[in-house]
């Protein structure tokens, strides 16, 4: 046992083997030094607090060794300090408590923040068109968008041309052949309704078949462009939000590489208003089917099941007169139901492209049975499945309901029928 004769002497930090001591020992060491102290008073003449003091220190038992868990969760509780599996239980409870707390009550915060973040995102619908949202695929195809940032609702109509085409300008009244895709300005998706997800719209340019703002977007505009509307829309909850249309001007004739005509086939001539004359002069009537192309387009081919936008024009062999024509500036395109039309006229096309002009020549029984035909087909665009609409119906026709909201394209016309029917005999479907 080390004793020390003076009281002021500070504790050792190390025991006779010269390691540290511990928190233990340092407290034997203490009241060592005590018991030595009041040893010495006792011998100096004060023989009864210093035995009574010595009993008392001796009985005091070492305090209980005390973990931190214990003195937090004494303080939380304000209860006396647990021991065991309870003060490991509550430990773990309340470490919990703190570090899960301020972690929901932050993400709860960040929540609001990304709200508010999504709604400053959101950019003017008049935005320049190169922040707002790309457009790929070529003109006449399903347009592919993706929108480069949502788009607040729109207050006016705002049109922007991608691609400027190298046809003709379209004028007040002249036929026009349209192929419309719409798209949500707020999430990009395409909301045209039908199952090809574009509209394919056939009329004249004039406000009262086709409405007011497509009519008047289009004209001076030339075959072959693409151009991009953005556009007030009200949804089915009565909200303003923005559309945005893709309206791909296609061409009324046929546009492609040029081929030399072939001998032997009927002659096709165009005048300047755009229609087209045949001639069989010297030829012999036909006995089988002949195809010849005149344009060869780079579109889609032709299956037998599809229906085409076409124009057309039928001369009899025999006596050389105009049968039927849907070529010239002013007349709108017909259509052609692949799977009910002349035998000839189905075995031929299959396999075309869009875009192509094809010359014909049919023997009766290839045609409507009562005589050879000479034959001139452009083929200008296919109507798949719901697509074909006849622009007939004035699409900005606005109520007091409306609040504003401009409508670009017209709305779909249903029994539409194919223009260039079946032989004679047949029942057109």
């Amino acid at each position: 046992m080390i004793s020390y004769d003076d009281k002021t002497t500070p504790l050792p930090l190390r025991g006779p083997d010269g390691k540290p001591l511990t928190r233990r020992q340092l407290r034997e060491l203490e009241r060592e030094m005590e018991r030595a102290r009041l040893r010495e008073e006792e011998s100096h003449g004060m023989p009864g607090a210093a035995p009574a003091a010595l009993k008392s220190l001796s009985a005091a038992a070492e305090p209980p060794a005390v973990t931190g868990a214990q003195r937090a969760i004494g303080a939380a509780l304000g209860r006396p300090r647990p021991k065991g599996r309870v003060a490991v239980v509550l430990a773990v409870l309340i470490v919990a408590a703190i570090v899960l707390v301020p972690v929901v009550v932050s993400r709860m915060g960040h929540g609001d923040e990304v709200a508010e973040a999504a709604t400053e995102q959101a950019i003017a619908a008049d935005a320049p068109i190169e922040t707002v949202v790309e457009v790929a695929g070529r003109v006449g195809s399903v347009p592919v968008v993706s929108l480069l940032s949502p788009l607040a609702p729109a207050t006016a109509v705002t049109t922007d041309t991608l691609i400027t085409g190298e046809g003709r300008a379209l004028s007040e009244g002249d036929a026009v052949l349209l192929s419309v895709s719409t798209f949500s300005g707020t999430s990009g998706a395409n909301t045209t309704g039908t199952s090809s997800g574009v509209r394919v719209y056939r009329g004249t340019v004039d406000q009262t078949a086709l409405g007011e703002v497509l009519a008047d977007t289009v004209t001076g505009v030339t075959e072959g462009s693409r151009l991009v509307l953005r556009a007030p829309v009200s949804g089915q909850d009565g909200a303003v939000a923005t559309e945005i249309t893709v309206v791909d001007v296609l061409p009324t004739t046929a546009s492609g590489q040029e081929r030399a005509p072939v001998d032997g086939m009927p002659t096709v001539t165009f005048s300047a208003d755009g229609t087209v004359a045949l001639s069989v002069e010297g030829l012999s009537a036909p006995t089988r089917a002949a195809a010849s192309v005149l344009v060869a387009g780079a579109g889609r081919q032709i299956d037998s099941g599809d229906v085409i936008i076409a124009r057309y024009a039928f001369v009899n062999w025999s006596d050389s007169e105009l049968r039927t024509s849907s070529y010239g500036a002013t007349t709108v395109p017909g259509t052609i139901n692949m799977s009910d039309t002349m035998a000839g006229i189905a075995q031929q096309l299959v396999d075309s492209t869009v875009g192509s002009r094809i010359v014909l020549a049919l023997p009766a029984d290839q045609a409507a049975g009562d005589d050879a035909l000479a034959v001139v087909i452009d083929i200008l665009a296919v109507a798949a499945g719901d697509s074909l609409t006849d622009a007939t119906a004035a699409p900005t026709t606005q109520g007091p309901e409306d609040k504003g909201v401009v409508r670009v394209t017209p709305g779909p016309e249903t029994g539409l029928r194919s223009a260039v029917g079946p032989p004679a005999g047949r029942e057109e479907q």
